[in-house]
């Protein structure tokens, strides 16, 4: 709602900007929200919907201090508010309103908890990682009033309950009780925001703008606000006194740990008995604290030790039904279901999947008696139905270790080996990108938790714990020592998935080279490569069959090995040479069946289907799938899944993205003595895999050191030879090329051409034919930019003008120039970030108001309008595939569609004669994707039935599969490529921006990038420093066992832009001989800046290689490399002419020798004495 209605003009206006909300003569779109710590009284004025359509008006709803309005969401779309199927209006507004004040009912002043958070657009969400942020917490002082719209029609007034407004002001009694984390003191103090960020375990609690919140995660968020409490009195923090928000925290742990009671598991567990009564017995009782009394009377009807409820008659069927269903467990069933499920706040359906013989499907392998024992192993363990079904280490800790309050003997000591090791686990899953985490830093944060906890939890644990209780750790966590004896951990699932991987490639290395039944040389290669109809062919036949040459060359080089590699760098034609490999193999063999091509993404797999022909590739997730390797939940097995056998080739394409477990279960899922080939695919210097691990950058690495002709890699860039000989431009290759992250001694040409893009970087706009640089400064800057510039490039595409009262004419025009299906890779707008205002979220407000407007404004679904460009969030494999109509065959059928996937959105077929009526809701849509233009997918209610099965179609909620596409994150675009891209790069220190991650965004551009850079040159620069490369920064361990320096892995919190310590030199300059004059440097305790920005008067720049401050005087040193390089010679020339000019006497100098060290010491000596 505040992205729709923001008026970026109104609020920057000088009146307006930085002006008190309550002094604005009209409220700003934010006024329903920005009052909740606020002290001024507002105002918030509330438009009736445009689909009334009627003369009503708006109402102002008053906003006093502490006040932020909310509206229950979530049961204002229950079943049961919806009317009969044959009337014209689907909701009933009047059972609406009632369950509304039902909802705000149950709130009691100066009782009731309010928890503030940020939805996902927050500055804290990244990329694929959203995330809740909780912002603060006060004690309830007042609910407010319904509030109905003016001018109401009578008819609207009967079908719309009055015509109330869904938001009601909730006012708490901040500042007198309750604070907020002071996010924004620290918004550029990474350290301290790492430690003050408040996620919630459980983001089930936080959707649909409002729910209640149960004991358990209520405990769970208290003591999460007492860490970072605690935290910030540690660091002097004056924001509030502390000190007493901290008693007041105490005392709500107290008061709910009174309300939580000893036993909130029990009514799941009567619920899963079927003993509806003793529900209602237990909560009587409780209200009046007669609590335990209830469940052990309950604890007695249940064992068949009572025959009936003392203060309540029940039905003795009933009592029988409750007593057979009890026994019909076995034994170790109903000991856990009366000893320890009462005290975890299990819902039902977790009890029915922790208790199923089947609970594999949930992750957990360990019997009824072992969780009995240690409770904490369904923490370790389960994984739920869904992304809301979540078992914290918080909720199995509070069942374990209770208040004393409570009068309950706790399950476990609180240094238990059974407490220790699920903390160790909490804390490795924490680490989701890592395969083992050093001991001492899984120690420092267990006990930095810990120590905010209630006393009857707190505990110091040491590293002695490790060896102490090592057989029992060793069930679930690997302990490995490296050659300096420091500990390092893996969980045991994590270390097999290496171990298999590694083995089975070890194995398969070693094996015989391939016979071939027939000749198969480079000749073949270059005759099934070569494309007469290409422009290269017809334009550069000469140099384009040289370039096949070198393709030719890698594809006869790894044809024969038994495990090969093929890695090249956008644009060097990988795709072409799957296709090529595949066709020589069907020559040598006759037969393609056997041959398998898998993707780790649906979009790569549509794409590698088109561009090799190749129709049966698949994902590796739909191949586990159709093997039973994957559980409902889409969860991976341990075991039990079917072996294929009947594979003679396997070729993986997007290896960058494949993660450790993923890789690990397609080996299990192959018997690897009936394949004779395995082929990687993939770009190594795209962005990591979003899980854990680097494997496809260690299987290369291992490969280039001890097999390298099982390596083929691609030098020639086809793409380049292309541009360069059609005048198309090099800057999009050329730019993506200072991204990559190489060991390459030999960078001298490098140095020159990094300089030479670097110079024109900086200068801004038009670099090359297909690469421009737009530089913008603040909100209303970048917006005005980007949608001139897009337009601009439209109308330059299309020979036609914008309109601004119909804008899609425009862009349909562009996207759709050939006049068949609509092409959702024509433009594309990427950022890296989901929240503020350059990221995802907004910039998608943006572009929907600037290319579909009308549409918008006048319907929507969950934020989507018929032809807006969409995005599928979730993968829909076939195991849980969506509904689509099929245009060709005229009937229903399921299709699987995955996460990344991009369509337009199309009327319902059903809804062809309302959609242009006033009376139209957009219930339901149908969404047309790329590569599938034949089906129109189905989303949202009422979808009909399944003309194959005649059942009814599932209703599928926009929301939890589809979000706005026209602007999409850098990880989103991963795998795919766009004619014209624009990227959104804003000036910010986060972890996020790396060299891997510019790289993917540059190379998703096939035709035209723009770059929209914040402020200047910087950003560029501080990227394209080695120790931006997260790929780096990943401790993992496939095929060698190296673990990085302790600082690699605390980089956040002691990093400044340019400084260099010694152990970390390796990592962060570019050369042996840099790396020499680091360690030599930091040996002497020189203090020095490595790659800082230098400018001269004139503005003119390079970065120095050494920039020394010593006593009072500035040196750079320079590090002179090959000058029997011509161009490189030319260019030190001009780098030395320029600093004689603008920075006389303070240039240091030294070459490449053999005395190398002996020069640099002598350097030091005779200027740094």
């Amino acid at each position: 709602m505040i992205k729709k209605n923001r008026n970026l003009e109104w609020e920057m206006q000088p009146e307006i900007c930085g002006k008190e909300c309550s002094g604005l003569d009209k409220s700003p779109a934010c006024a329903l929200s920005i009052n909740a710590f606020g002290k001024q009284h507002l105002k918030a004025l509330n438009t009736p919907p445009v689909w009334f359509n009627d003369n009503s008006k708006g109402v102002e709803i008053n906003i006093p201090p502490s006040t932020a309005c909310i509206w229950p969401y979530e049961e204002m779309y229950t079943d049961d508010v919806l009317r009969s199927e044959n009337e014209s209006q689907k909701y009933d507004y009047d059972k609406r309103l009632t369950k509304a004040k039902d909802y705000f009912a149950q709130l009691e002043k100066n009782k009731s908890l309010v928890i503030y958070y940020a939805n996902y657009s927050n500055p804290f969400s990244e990329d694929e990682s959203k995330k809740y942020v909780i912002v603060g917490i006060s004690r309830l002082k007042e609910v407010g009033k319904i509030n109905y719209y003016t001018d109401v029609s009578e008819e609207n007034k009967k079908k719309y309950a009055g015509g109330f407004v869904w938001q009601m002001p909730i006012t708490s009694n901040y500042p007198d009780e309750g604070f907020k984390i002071p996010y924004s003191k620290y918004i550029d103090n990474h350290e301290v925001l790492d430690k003050i960020l408040c996620i919630p375990e459980s983001s089930r609690n936080f959707k649909y703008a409002t729910r209640e919140i149960d004991d358990d995660d209520l405990l769970s968020i208290i003591e999460k606000l007492l860490e970072i409490v605690d935290y910030l009195i540690a660091i002097g923090d004056d924001t509030e006194d502390w000190i007493i928000r901290k008693k007041w925290l105490i005392s709500l742990l107290e008061e709910t740990w009174k309300d939580r009671g000893a036993y909130p598991g029990i009514l799941s567990v009567l619920n899963l008995l079927q003993f509806e009564d003793g529900i209602d017995y237990y909560k009587s009782k409780k209200s009046i604290d007669e609590e335990k009394e209830a469940f052990f009377e309950i604890k007695k009807i249940v064992k068949g030790e009572l025959a009936s409820l003392s203060e309540k008659i029940i039905d003795e069927k009933k009592i029988k039904n409750l007593q057979r269903n009890y026994k019909l467990l076995s034994f170790d069933k109903q000991k856990f279901l009366l000893e320890i499920a009462p005290r975890i706040n299990f819902t039902t359906s977790q009890l029915k999947n922790i208790l199923a013989e089947d609970r594999s499907n949930n992750s957990i392998y360990s019997n009824i008696d072992d969780i009995k024992s240690n409770p904490y192993i369904i923490s370790e363990s389960y994984i739920g139905d869904d992304i809301d079904d979540i078992i914290s280490f918080s909720k199995i800790d509070h069942g374990v270790l209770p208040s004393p309050e409570l009068g309950l003997e706790p399950v476990l000591e609180k240094n238990s080996p059974e407490r220790f090791r699920a903390l160790c686990i909490n804390q490795l899953k924490y680490h989701s990108i890592h395969t083992f985490v050093p001991a001492k830093e899984v120690i420092e944060n267990i006990n930095v938790w810990l120590s905010s906890l209630s006393d009857w939890k707190k505990e110091i644990f040491t590293e002695n714990y490790f060896e102490a209780d090592r057989e029992f750790l060793e069930q679930a966590i690997k302990l490995r020592y490296d050659n300096d004896n420091k500990l390092f951990l893996y969980l045991k699932s994590v270390y097999e998935d290496e171990r298999l991987i590694e083995k089975t490639l070890k194995d398969f290395v070693q094996r015989e080279d391939i016979k071939l039944k027939k000749v198969i040389n480079e000749q073949k290669f270059i005759d099934i490569l070569e494309d007469k109809d290409s422009s290269l062919f017809r334009n550069a036949e000469n140099q384009y069959k040289e370039a096949l040459k070198g393709q030719a060359k890698v594809c006869q080089n790894i044809f024969t090995k038994p495990l090969a590699v093929i890695a090249g760098s956008a644009g060097t034609g990988k795709t072409t040479l799957i296709k090529a490999i595949i066709k020589n193999i069907v020559v040598n063999d006759t037969d393609n069946s056997s041959i398998f091509l898998l993707a780790p993404t649906g979009k790569a797999s549509e794409r590698i289907k088109e561009k090799t022909g190749f129709k049966t590739a698949s994902t590796i997730h739909s191949f586990l799938a159709n093997r039973g390797w994957l559980n409902s939940n889409l969860t991976i097995k341990k075991v039990g899944g079917k072996v294929e056998d009947k594979i003679s080739t396997l070729i993986i394409d997007e290896c960058s993205m494949i993660d450790l477990e993923l890789l690990a279960a397609l080996f299990k899922s192959i018997n690897w003595n009936s394949i004779s080939r395995l082929i990687l695919v993939g770009d190594p210097y795209q962005l990591p895999p979003i899980g854990r691990g680097k494997v496809f950058a260690e299987i290369i690495e291992w490969l280039q050191k001890d097999y390298p002709e099982n390596y083929g890699k691609l030098e020639i860039n086809v793409r380049q030879l292309e541009n360069k000989i059609l005048a198309k431009g090099n800057g999009i290759l050329d730019l993506a090329s200072q991204f990559l992250i190489t060991n390459n001694e030999n960078s001298n040409h490098g140095e020159v051409e990094r300089d030479k893009i670097i110079s024109l970087l900086q200068e801004g706009g038009r670099i090359d034919s297909d690469l421009e640089i737009v530089y913008w400064n603040d909100e209303i800057d970048l917006e005005a930019k980007i949608k001139e510039k897009i337009i601009d490039d439209l109308e330059r595409e299309t020979n036609q003008k914008y309109n601004e009262d119909r804008p899609y004419e425009l862009w349909q025009a562009a996207c759709n120039k050939d006049n068949s299906n609509f092409n959702t890779s024509y433009q594309q707008v990427i950022s890296p970030f989901r929240g503020e205002y350059y990221g995802v979220e907004n910039l998608n407000i943006l572009f929907q108001k600037l290319y579909n407007k009308k549409s918008a404004e006048r319907i929507t679904n969950d934020g989507i309008a018929l032809f807006d460009k969409v995005i599928q969030i979730r993968n829909r494999p076939k195991s849980n595939s969506l509904t689509a109509y099929n245009i060709e065959t005229k009937s229903s059928e399921n299709v699987e569609i995955y996460n990344g996937e991009l369509g337009i959105v199309k009327a319902h077929g059903f809804d062809g004669k309302v959609v242009r009526t006033p009376y139209y809701r957009m219930d339901r849509f149908q969404v047309v994707f790329k590569y599938k233009e034949k089906y129109w997918v189905n989303y949202g209610k009422n979808l009909g039935k399944n003309s194959k099965t005649s059942r009814w179609i599932t209703s599928e909620e926009p929301l939890e599969n589809l979000e706005l596409g026209y602007v999409i994150s850098v990880h989103k675009a991963q795998g795919s490529d766009f004619d014209n891209v624009y990227l959104v790069l804003p000036k910010r220190n986060h972890s996020i921006l790396s060299m891997e991650l510019m790289y993917t965004a540059i190379t998703r551009a096939k035709s035209k990038l723009i770059i929209f850079a914040q402020s200047d040159v910087t950003t560029f620069l501080s990227l394209l420093r080695p120790e931006n490369s997260n790929l780096r920064k990943i401790n993992s361990s496939l095929m060698k066992f190296e673990p990085l320096p302790e600082k690699m892995l605390s980089f956040s919190t002691w990093y400044e832009e340019g400084k260099i310590i010694s152990t970390l030199s390796k990592y962060f300059v570019r050369s042996k001989s840099e790396m020499n004059i680091a360690n030599i440097l930091s040996l002497k305790e020189i203090p020095f800046e490595y790659e800082m920005p230098l400018f001269a008067k004139d503005g003119s720049m390079f970065l120095p290689d050494f920039t020394i401050k010593y006593k009072g005087r500035t040196f750079y040193w320079e590090h002179v490399g090959r000058l029997d390089l011509p161009k490189y010679k030319e260019h030190w020339k001009a780098k030395e002419k320029w600093y004689n000019e603008n920075f006389p006497n303070q240039l240091i100098i030294t070459y490449e020798t053999e005395m190398q060290s002996k020069e640099i010491e002598k350097i030091i000596q005779q200027h740094f004495n």
